[in-house]
């Protein structure tokens, strides 16, 4: 049964759809199944007042009352037992963990369940690229769409990128599927409730340790990833990173056809696969990508792509190899490559003049990102000193990758700011790696300190947090906004 008939179904027999979360995700699926003509209730687990004085989203709980959508507040673990009478199928929101109590509470009364994410993916019904990975997620579903467009073939970007999937009314029809491609950034929270996900390309960027405050340990936080691909079928596609041994483990699982890429040779790809993508660094082809298509190859030059970095090498080829099984020309991904511009808050050069550069690079949530950001701006700017700026709210893990590497490069990289809520707990890590430090209270006094040193001249101020965002920002977006206004109005002043 198709999910649009399974809607069908629920709304002939009157049964209602409950929708768990009032985050983006919530609040889109709500209006959806309104628009279908369900009976829709919402419960938050947050009571009013709090999600009135924290969520961004306090606006719509009007609007969706307004719609005939049923609100409720402080709803969590058995309380939801009531709500669930005459209920046909729950719609979970990414931020509610699968062992949280009121997803047991549901499963003991034993209605089904869905992830948003899949929801809308069945819905559409056609052709998708679902690309999952610890890192670089955005910039690599970013390029597949701009290089899907660029070669006339009609894209919808969606997913944890900022538009869920159900928020497309007309993209959701029964024919919606005819005129477009999704291109799905899924992060581990929206896959971990995934049963039947089936996309026709799935690519695995890497796994390095993050979110094991939900997920508890990485093998976890792997297997909820590898939803993302272990439903494919033998004519689909699995993209993946041959130098992440964790990856390579994953699509063990798959009964896909797999495409791998990275820096190992070709003699050893080609044992891998017929499809791969080969990044070379060496100093005779350097910015190169080379790509074997079932036996045929094929290169691609990056030296007039602004996209910096070797971890963007990797989002390049992994979007070459996707685009190119959709069919997109060769000369029109080179094109693509070529024109597309970074993303805000990836890297974003902020300010730049004679004596200093100001990066924003808030999107680096987790330290493999703050690592892959430090290494990119060392490699493009050698002769400049780098002033690191971390905090925020710490996640479960290790600092131990970015802070060896500043201990091993401590006469150009000094020194580190640590800011926010945990801020104190970043210090202690620094001192314990021998690396130079301050401790500031917030962002905004991270930038003067950063500024500071920069007066000096020759030197790159780095923001590049580590950190989620939540103990002065609603998201890494509004923290990145704030980071530069702070940057403009100190800059202003001197």
């Amino acid at each position: 049964m198709s999910f649009f008939d399974k809607l069908a179904e629920l709304s002939a027999h009157g049964k209602k759809v409950l929708v768990v979360g009032l985050g983006i995700s919530g609040v889109e699926s709500a209006r959806f199944l309104r628009r279908k003509g369900l009976s829709v209730v919402v419960i938050e687990r947050q009571s009013e007042i709090v999600f009135t004085q924290k969520s961004k989203f306090v606006e719509q709980v009007a609007s969706l009352r307004d719609e005939g959508v049923a609100v409720h507040f402080g709803i969590d673990g058995e309380s939801v037992a009531p709500l669930l009478e005459g209920v046909g199928l729950v719609v979970l929101s990414p931020g509610v963990p699968l062992e949280s109590a009121v997803v047991g509470a549901i499963a003991r009364a034993g209605v089904p369940y869905v992830s948003e994410l899949e929801l809308g993916i069945e819905l559409h019904g056609g052709r998708s690229i679902v690309v999952t990975g610890s890192n670089g997620k955005s910039t690599t579903v970013s390029l597949i769409d701009h290089i899907l467009r660029h070669g006339g073939i009609k894209s919808y970007l969606c997913g944890n990128v900022g538009t869920p999937v159900v928020s497309n009314s007309e993209l959701l029809s029964e024919a919606g599927h005819e005129r477009s491609t999704l291109v799905v950034e899924a992060s581990s929270y929206q896959l971990e409730a995934c049963t039947v996900l089936k996309p026709a390309v799935s690519i695995i960027l890497n796994v390095s340790e993050n979110h094991l405050e939900r997920h508890g340990t990485l093998e976890r936080y792997a297997a909820a990833k590898a939803r993302v691909c272990v439903l494919q079928g033998a004519s689909d596609l699995v993209v993946a990173n041959s130098d992440d041994p964790i990856v390579r483990e994953m699509v063990r699982s798959s009964r896909a056809k797999t495409a791998f890429f990275g820096q190992a040779s070709e003699a050893v790809l080609r044992q891998l696969s017929s499809s791969w993508a080969q990044i070379s660094y060496s100093s005779g082809s350097l910015g190169t990508i080379r790509v074997s298509l079932d036996g045929m190859c094929e290169e691609y030059t990056t030296e007039r792509v602004a996209l910096l970095g070797p971890h963007n090498r990797y989002n390049m080829a992994a979007a070459i190899l996707a685009t190119r099984r959709f069919g997109v020309p060769r000369d029109v991904v080179q094109e693509a490559l070529e024109t597309f511009l970074p993303l805000e808050h990836r890297l974003e050069i902020c300010l730049r003049d004679d004596s200093r550069v100001v990066i924003n690079d808030s999107k680096s949530t987790t330290v493999a990102a703050s690592v892959a950001a430090l290494t990119t701006v060392m490699q493009n700017f050698p002769q400049q000193r780098v002033v690191l700026m971390i905090g925020g709210l710490s996640k479960a893990g290790s600092w131990e990758p970015l802070l060896t590497k500043v201990a091993d490069q401590s006469a150009t990289v000094a020194p580190v700011v640590c800011f926010g809520k945990d801020g104190h707990l970043l210090g202690s890590h620094c001192r314990a790696a021998g690396v130079e430090y301050r401790i500031v209270p917030t962002l905004k006094d991270a930038v003067v300190a950063g500024l500071e040193v920069a007066r000096e001249g020759g030197v790159v101020v780095l923001l590049s947090p580590g950190c989620a965002s939540f103990d002065e920002f609603s998201d890494f977006e509004h923290r990145g906004r704030e980071f530069k206004r702070y940057v403009s109005e100190c800059s202003a002043r001197e």
